[in-house]
């Protein structure tokens, strides 16, 4: 008995002691498993937060281990170092560490700052616009400074110039001085001498004063006699004038006739040849009579005649002549006239060929047309007179085309065009004048056209 109550002892102090520890082991492991749940509580909640600073991904990325590295580095935490940084980058831009990112992008904004601009980049557009304005300035200032030492040598030309004037003004005026005291010497002289003539007349007039009378008596006489002999000078220039072989219109004289025309017409004679000064080429106008040569009333020119004919034979009394221009119908016929305004058996007429002639029709008037109607007054027995003004004796004045108006120049007209201009007025007024001395001279006046028809000229 007393064995079996010593077994059962150790049982049941070893199944005590099993539960002891069983029951040991349960706290302990309910300890562990509270202890642990607080841990992973804890944990996830540090997670939770180290989340709120930087995502999981983004904890091996470069730049934030060079954010940790430089927290270690400076013995703080990143978010002190990335605060440090963040305070250090506004003072850097704003000037304020505590300004916010929105506050110094409306700042920036107002310099051209745009929102998605790099502010380096700008500033670098910036700075290169301010050295390309500056190299520009440089270049305006050196542009500035040689206009203003341009401007310094103008002045001091100008100054120059000014002295230059200053002394040829002073020079002007004592020239003008000299004059003024030469002129009240001339003036004082010129009183001296009046007054002295004054006093001479007063003398020559009380000694002379009966003379005086009997002169003027003298050439009141003498005036009338002068009044007589003009008349009487007027009477006798009529008679001569009557007499001379030249008529009020010389260019209407007969300068001679046909005697015979030959069976085919196209050749006549007539009775002037070499004895009456007939030569070869000589043209002339035939008219049925004398009264056919005369002016057109309707279109004021010479009437052309039945026929226009040439020397080409001359005889000592007589000529015989080819047909050059006739009148279907008209033939010519003896006792017809003909006129040559150059010709005259008997009087050498003289002509004054004046202006710019346009014989050939071309519509250009030229000197050489001129020259070509003085050769045909000279080569048939005329005389030719030169100048531009009219000789008493003169016969014929053969005018040119008349000249036109020509324009004032224009206020900026070269000399060159101002001389054309004084030479084309004054060579119509030269025309103009001519005419109308003529024509109070009662000189005949041949345009070229009627010229031309009074000599039997025709265009070849």
């Amino acid at each position: 008995m007393a064995v079996r109550s010593g077994a059962g002892t150790g049982v049941i102090v070893s199944l005590v002691v099993f539960i002891m520890t069983t029951v040991a082991m349960l706290v302990v492991a309910i300890v562990f498993y509270t202890s642990l749940s607080e841990a992973n509580d804890a944990r996830e909640s540090a997670e939770r937060e180290l989340n709120r600073f930087i995502a999981p991904a983004e904890q091996n990325q470069d730049r934030f281990q060079r954010h940790i590295a430089g927290a270690t580095q400076q013995n703080v935490s990143v978010a002190a170092y990335l605060d440090g940084r963040i305070r250090d980058t506004m003072r850097y831009v704003d000037g304020d560490p505590n300004a916010t990112l929105d506050r110094t992008r409306s700042r920036l904004m107002r310099f051209g700052v745009g929102e998605n601009d790099v502010v380096a980049n700008v500033l670098q557009e910036q700075y290169n616009t301010l050295e390309q304005r500056g190299d520009r300035l440089a270049e305006l200032t050196g542009r500035l400074e040689r206009r203003e030492d341009e401007l310094s040598q103008l002045n001091q030309q100008i100054a120059s110039m000014r002295q230059q004037h200053r002394d040829e003004l002073d020079f002007v005026r004592g020239r003008i001085e000299e004059y003024r005291l030469a002129a009240e010497d001339y003036l004082d002289e010129l009183n001296r001498t009046k007054r002295t003539m004054e006093e001479s007349v007063d003398r020559l007039r009380d000694r002379y004063e009966g003379r005086v009378d009997e002169l003027v008596d003298e050439t009141d006489d003498l005036n009338r006699e002068i009044v007589v002999l003009r008349d009487r000078l007027d009477d006798l220039q009529q008679r001569v004038s009557a007499d001379r072989i030249r008529a009020q219109d010389p260019d209407t004289l007969v300068d001679g006739r046909v005697i015979e025309v030959s069976g085919a017409r196209d050749q006549v004679f007539i009775n002037r040849g070499r004895a009456h000064r007939i030569v070869l080429g000589m043209t002339f106008e035939v008219y049925e009579n004398a009264s056919a040569i005369r002016v057109d009333p309707q279109t004021g020119e010479m009437r052309r005649g039945k026929a226009s004919i040439q020397v080409i034979n001359v005889g000592e009394r007589t000529a015989t002549c080819k047909v050059i221009r006739s009148v279907p119908g008209r033939p010519v016929v003896p006792e017809d006239v003909i006129a040559n305004a150059v010709y005259d058996p008997d009087y050498r007429f003289k002509f004054l060929v004046h202006g710019r002639f346009d014989i050939d029709g071309d519509g250009r008037a030229t000197q050489a047309e001129a020259d070509y109607i003085r050769s045909l007054v000279m080569e048939w027995g005329g005389e030719v007179v030169s100048g531009d003004q009219l000789p008493g004796d003169l016969d014929f004045l053969v005018l040119g085309v008349e000249p036109t108006e020509p324009l004032p120049p224009g206020p900026d007209a070269t000399q060159a065009m101002i001389d054309d201009w004084a030479q084309d007025r004054a060579a119509r007024e030269t025309y103009l004048r001519l005419f109308r001395q003529a024509r109070d001279a009662q000189i005949p006046v041949l345009n070229h056209n009627r010229f031309l028809i009074l000599i039997g000229h025709t265009p070849r």
